[in-house]
């Protein structure tokens, strides 16, 4: 079963995430292939498709959306599923579950109605303090936000994992 791993991202660490991903079920299934977005010409040949892309300002990157469009109607009869990379472990605790579920909603209101997705996971990422003007930054600090790497590599295997057996149809 060949499965595609697209992503859209802006500085690196969702292409990383969605590599990742590729690698943990290329163990268990075979032939995967990880593109960005803009390289795909086609899903057709593809049994499954995982997206994954960044997300700035509660939404989604547009060459993300922009690929869910180009391939609405392929894309509504295999399994998909999709991952978002944001900052939501980076916001101060009161916030982080509400990020969350507007990263949900936001995507939710992108994707195509005929692409049902089989699941959708939200992942934290690399936020970086250069990536804020300095008073934001101060005060972003001062609210309890957090800059670093905040990819939990373990949740990512989990969820690759899981996917893997769902797509493991071996008999």
């Amino acid at each position: 079963m060949t499965v595609l791993v697209a992503y859209a991202s802006a500085r690196g660490s969702t292409r990383e995430m969605a590599e990742h991903i590729a690698s943990r079920l290329e163990t268990v299934l075979g032939a995967v292939e990880c593109r960005a977005v803009e390289e795909v010409e086609s899903v057709a040949a593809y049994k499954a498709v995982v997206i994954g892309s960044a997300i700035h300002n509660q939404a989604w990157l547009p060459a993300a959306t922009g690929f869910f469009a180009r391939f609405a109607a392929e894309l509504a009869s295999r399994p998909v599923w999709a991952f978002n990379v944001g900052m939501a472990d980076a916001l101060p605790k009161p916030f982080r579950v509400r990020g969350a579920a507007l990263q949900q909603k936001r995507l939710a209101a992108v994707l195509p109605k005929d692409v049902a997705l089989r699941g959708h996971e939200v992942f934290s990422g690399v936020y970086e303090s250069d990536q804020m003007p300095v008073p934001l930054r101060l005060l972003f600090r001062l609210a309890g936000g957090r800059f670093g790497d905040l990819r939990n590599w373990a949740a990512v295997d989990d969820w690759a994992d899981q996917l893997a057996s769902e797509l493991d149809v071996r008999p």
